[in-house]
């Protein structure tokens, strides 16, 4: 592997998981305004309102929105650099964080193969079971072929499948009113696309499978979703007793039901007591009362916003505080009599058509700031900050492992015009320019090379 496929992978290492970890901010903060204006307005709202938003928030944890305002916005030349500290960091974070997200692929992916092997198990319904399958599809205007079957291994009603669904349910007879209970609920999960996004939900977790709250997410996704199947299913039933009573009885048979990677009848008896008291509560309802809803989105964009501009600035300036604290120091060479080359400085303006990282130089008289970046091929840094006085010396030392194919080191004034070298083979470049009117200055380094170069050096004020 190359150096320049070293530089790649390092950068890519760095922008994946800032990605990551900015997007799971996002989602987290907009996940906990949620749980708050749920309880708050949780009597003055439809639950589709609430399921929407939560179904917004999952697509939330896979957009970087905070990664994009920080390379945009946020980025003052330290952000997504790296040090040798920072790249030993990412690597063993890659690798914890890979460990994990293929043992959590893993758990999901055997309980989606699970659920395969039982449906080679199963067999067609009977006739009259086919009949009522048909006639509530039609009720609830579904047109798709969907199979449903029957296994001995099934214990209650699921649904399972993207692209070919499929009902299940268990072989036991079960009255007619039961049936359709049974068949309007499984076929609203369907209606409803909650299979897909079921697998949104697992897929969240199993990026993000390090977040201590994240099963929170996806828990809270199953349990509205049971809740808005509740409140459909419940109108074709025209019972919300005898609706509620047909599950408690399937709920008795329900062990290892979670084994399969499906949209159940039950899932657990704590999660009943809830769609039960949603249920009754939402019924009772008359109206959707509209400036609550216009008052919960406001609130919860303004919150969201704000959050995903807070930890977007702040992992800037966490980021640039340990660029700057794991740069390496580079000593002065102590040998005097060395020989140094002489270069012969040249003028000219400042011109616009490279594009700049800029980086703020923050240092005393008499302190040196050091250097350990990479510079891209064609483009160019610039350090801004340094205030010396007349006579005085701005010196620039840049050293790298290979030597460099065309490299410009130079100062910039405040009217935009420059003092530069160029050197061409030489893996050293060493120069003093000397300021004969003060005032605010620039360094700047440009790279003419076709190949990204890092570089370590020193930036200096003296007054030799």
């Amino acid at each position: 592997m190359t150096g320049e496929d070293m530089i790649d992978i390092r950068e890519i290492l760095v922008r994946i998981f800032s990605a990551i970890f900015l997007s799971m901010c996002t989602g987290s903060c907009m996940f906990v305004f949620w749980m708050a204006l749920r309880k708050f307005f949780a009597d003055k709202i439809r639950p589709k309102v609430y399921d929407l938003i939560l179904k917004i928030i999952l697509i939330a944890y896979y957009v970087p929105a905070g990664y994009l305002l920080v390379n945009i916005f946020f980025d003052n030349g330290y952000v997504f650099d790296f040090t040798g500290t920072i790249i030993n960091a990412f690597y063993a974070i890659s690798l914890f964080w890979l460990a994990g997200a293929i043992a959590t692929v893993l758990k999901f992916g055997e309980r989606t193969f699970r659920i395969r092997r039982e449906k080679e198990r199963c067999f067609p319904c009977k006739m009259y079971v086919q009949k009522i399958f048909e006639d509530c599809k039609r009720e609830l205007g579904i047109r798709r072929s969907i199979e449903v079957l029957q296994g001995y291994r099934i214990q209650i009603p699921m649904t399972a499948g993207i692209l070919k669904p499929c009902v299940f349910l268990p072989v036991e007879d079960m009255e007619e009113e039961q049936l359709k209970t049974c068949i309007y609920h499984e076929l609203t999960h369907y209606k409803k696309h909650d299979i897909f996004w079921n697998y949104i939900a697992c897929l969240m977790v199993c990026i993000h499978w390090y977040c201590p709250w994240i099963r929170t997410v996806f828990r809270k996704n199953d349990e509205w979703s049971e809740v808005i199947c509740d409140l459909s299913a419940i109108g074709y039933v025209g019972s919300a007793k005898r609706y509620f009573t047909t599950i408690f009885e399937m709920s008795q048979k329900s062990q290892g039901i979670k084994a399969y990677r499906a949209a159940c009848l039950f899932e657990s008896r704590d999660s009943l007591e809830q769609r039960i008291y949603y249920a009754m509560m939402y019924r009772k309802q008359k109206k959707i009362k509209y400036a609550a809803v216009i008052a919960m989105t406001v609130i919860f964009c303004g919150m969201s916003v704000t959050s995903t501009l807070a930890a977007s600035k702040g992992y800037q300036k966490a980021y640039t505080k340990w660029v700057q604290e794991t740069e390496v120091e580079i000593e002065e060479p102590d040998d005097e009599e060395e020989e140094r080359i002489s270069y012969e400085e040249k003028t000219g303006v400042l011109g616009n058509d490279k594009s700049e990282t800029i980086k703020k130089i923050n240092f005393k008289k008499m302190d040196a700031m050091t250097l350990e970046t990479y510079v891209k091929a064609g483009k160019r840094l610039r350090y801004k900050g340094l205030t010396p006085k007349r006579n005085e010396n701005i010196e620039i030392f840049i050293t790298s492992q290979k030597n460099f194919k065309g490299i410009k080191v130079g100062i910039i004034d405040s009217q935009n015009r420059i003092r530069y070298i160029q050197d061409r083979g030489r893996d050293l470049v060493e120069h003093r320019f000397k300021i004969e009117k003060e005032g605010k200055y620039d360094v700047f380094i440009e790279m003419e090379d076709k190949k990204d170069v890092k570089i370590v050096g020193m930036i200096n004020i003296d007054d030799d």
